[in-house]
Order: structure tokens, then C-alpha cells, then sequence
């Protein structure tokens, strides 16, 4: 698969989560809760999902469109470290409690911290990628023995 239509699906797919994490916090708006009322999820829906989904992910689309405009070699390079770092993040998230504490953050603010830590790891890996692809370029190129 082209990793200009790989990126192009992690764009729209971010851009769908966050909608539906909006949609989770106010259910009343697509009519899930039928008659019930405005709060037919429980606080583990609305505060446990909707919320981070639509307040903390809101970087991984600017970050997701830029890949989309990236070299290869740039994306291969970026996918070798987002993997690890995404499964590492999700067991982070899942792990932590859905509403906070005095001491405990809660899952809307660990999922802030996680979705920041990956877009500005993925810069440096961006950045530090582009920059080795620019010093190979710029060295003199050695030719091999004639013999």
C-alpha cells in the first residue's frame, strides 16, 4: 500500500474518532438515547470515551495531513517508531482510570499527555529523518576503483 493512502486513512479515521467522541458526550444530538433523556450513557461513556476522543486527540490530524506530503523514506522511517509508541500509549490510556481523582489523573488528561508525547516524538523523528536524507545528499559521493 502507498504510504500517501496509508496516511490519507489515518487522517480521515482521526478525523471520525473526534467526531465521534463529540457525539458520545452529547448523545441527545443523533437521537441514541431515544426517550430516555439527555444522559442515557453512563459517565464511563461520555467521561470515559467521548471526552478524550474529542479533546485530547484533536493534534493527530494536523500530524496525520502533514504525513500524507512526506517522503518515503520519511514515513518509513516514522512508522517504525509510531507503532510501538501507539500500542505502548493505548495500553497507557486503557489502563488509566476514566474520571479523576485528588491524585489520579483521569483518562481525558492521560490521553492528552500520550496523543502530545506521540505528535512531538513523531516531529523529532520527522525533522531528525529529513535531516540525515539532507547530509547524505550534501556528501561527496565516492567512486569506486576503475580496476
Amino acid at each position: 500500500m502507498n504510504h500517501r493512502t496509508f496516511s490519507i486513512g489515518l487522517f480521515i479515521t482521526s478525523l471520525i474518532l473526534i467526531v465521534l467522541g463529540y457525539f458520545l458526550m452529547y448523545p441527545a444530538l443523533t437521537n441514541w438515547c431515544g426517550s430516555f433523556g439527555l444522559n442515557c450513557f453512563s459517565d464511563a461513556w461520555t467521561s470515559g470515551i467521548g471526552e478524550p476522543l474529542f479533546w485530547s486527540t484533536w493534534p493527530l490530524p494536523f500530524l496525520f495531513f502533514g504525513l500524507i506530503f512526506v517522503r518515503r523514506e520519511v514515513f518509513g522511517a516514522w512508522w517504525k517508531i509510531a507503532l510501538p509508541m501507539t500500542i505502548i500509549g493505548l495500553l497507557i490510556i486503557v489502563a488509566s482510570p476514566a474520571l479523576s481523582d485528588f491524585l489520579t489523573p483521569g483518562r481525558t488528561q492521560v490521553t492528552e499527555l500520550v496523543v502530545n508525547t506521540f505528535v512531538a516524538l513523531s516531529l523529532i523523528v520527522i525533522i531528525w529523518k529529513y535531516w540525515r536524507l539532507w547530509r547524505l545528499s550534501k556528501s561527496p559521493r565516492v567512486r569506486p576503483p576503475l580496476f
